[in-house]
C-alpha cells in the first residue's frame, strides 16, 4: 500500500535527501550513480538512496547487530516489512511535494528553522567551534525542505472546521448574565478577560481560531457546528458553562499549518481521508504525463543495507 504513513511517523523519519537537480529533462542512464527516479528536473540516484537508508536505519541496524542478531536475520526482517521500498516511496513523495511547494509559492520561516534545529540538537544555538559552516548550511537546507513538505501536507489535508470564541464560567447564572451583557453591547474580549476560566483563551479575547471537528467536548462541538453565526449561546459541559459565539464555519477547509494538523484530535483520520487520496492522484498524474519517471531497472530491495564494517 503506497505511502500509508501517519504524519507523526513521517515527522520523525524525515531527513530530506539533497536531491540532484539537472538543467534539462534527465536521462535515467546518464549519470555517475544510476538514477532511481526523476521528478521534473530533480533526480535521485542510488547513492542518494543509500545515503537516505544510512540516515534512516543505519543506527538501528548497528543496534540490532550489537544485540546479537545476525545480518541474515536483520535482512529477513527488513524484507518482511518492506523497509527499503517504504523509504524509496517516501523519497518520491517528498520530491513531488517539494515540486508542489515551488509551484504554489510556499515559503519557509527562518525562525522556525532555527527553533527546529535547536530542538533536534537538544540544546541552544549551534556551536561554531564544533560544527563547520558547511554542516550548518546542510542542516538548515534539510530543515527548510522538511518545513516545505509539512506545509504542503497541511494544505492538502482537509477537515470541517469552525471559527469560534468562548467564555468559560462555573455556573449557568453567570453565563446568562454574560449573554445579556453581550446583547447590550459589551465587548466579548472584555468579558472573556474578566470572567473566563479558560487559560488558553482568556487573554486572547476568548478566541479559539479555526478548529477542526473532533477537538471539542461533545456538548461544545454539537453547539459549535449547529449554532447560528455571530449569536452568543450557552452550553454546559464537564468543564462548566460555555458562552459560545460562532464566527464562521467551513467544510473541507485546509489546515493552516502542520502544527495545527498534528495537534488535531482526528488528524490521522483527516490525513488518511483527504491527503492520501489527493497524493495518489498527484502521483498518478505525474507518472502519466512524464513528470515522474522511475527507472524500470531499479529495485529498492536490491540495494545492500548500510551495515557498517567499522566503528564510526
Amino acid at each position: 500500500m503506497r505511502c500509508r504513513v501517519w504524519i507523526g511517523v513521517l515527522m520523525c523519519a524525515l531527513a530530506l535527501t539533497a536531491c540532484k537537480s539537472t538543467d534539462n529533462g534527465a536521462n535515467l542512464e546518464a549519470t555517475d550513480s544510476p538514477i532511481t527516479f526523476r521528478v521534473g528536473t530533480t533526480t535521485v540516484t542510488i547513492q542518494d538512496f543509500q545515503d537516505r537508508m544510512e540516515r534512516e536505519i543505519g543506527a538501528a541496524l548497528q543496534q540490532s547487530l550489537a544485540q546479537g542478531q545476525t545480518e541474515e536475520e536483520i535482512i529477513q526482517l527488513v524484507d518482511q516489512q518492506d523497509v527499503r521500498r517504504a523509504i524509496f516511496e517516501t523519497m518520491i513523495q517528498e520530491a513531488l511535494l517539494l515540486q508542489i511547494a515551488r509551484q504554489e509559492g510556499i515559503g519557509v520561516d527562518p525562525k522556525e528553522i532555527d527553533a527546529n534545529i535547536d530542538r533536534q540538537q537538544g540544546f541552544g544555538a549551534l556551536d561554531d567551534r564544533t560544527e563547520s559552516a558547511d554542516d550548518r548550511l546542510e542542516q538548515r537546507v534539510g530543515v527548510a525542505r522538511e518545513q516545505l513538505v509539512f506545509a504542503v501536507i497541511a494544505r492538502k489535508t482537509l477537515a470541517d472546521m469552525v471559527k469560534a470564541r468562548h467564555i468559560l464560567v462555573a455556573d449557568e447564572a453567570t453565563a446568562d448574565q454574560i449573554i445579556t451583557d453581550l446583547n447590550n453591547g459589551t465587548s466579548f474580549a472584555e468579558l472573556a478577560s474578566e470572567f473566563s476560566t479558560d487559560p488558553g483563551s482568556q487573554n486572547n479575547g476568548g478566541e479559539l481560531g479555526w478548529t477542526p471537528r473532533g477537538n471539542f467536548v461533545p456538548e461544545f462541538e454539537e453547539a459549535a457546528f449547529s449554532a447560528d453565526l455571530n449569536t452568543p449561546i450557552k452550553v454546559g459541559s464537564q468543564f462548566g458553562w460555555h458562552v459560545i459565539e460562532v464566527q464562521d464555519r467551513q467544510s473541507d477547509r485546509p489546515f493552516d499549518d502542520f502544527n495545527q494538523l498534528q495537534g488535531s484530535q482526528n488528524g490521522q483520520q483527516f490525513f488518511e481521508d483527504t491527503f492520501l487520496p489527493w497524493y495518489e492522484g498527484l502521483r498518478e498524474t505525474a507518472e502519466a504525463n512524464g513528470d515522474l519517471e522511475i527507472s524500470p531497472n531499479f529495485d529498492p530491495n536490491s540495494v545492500p543495507l548500510p551495515f557498517r564494517t567499522t566503528n564510526p
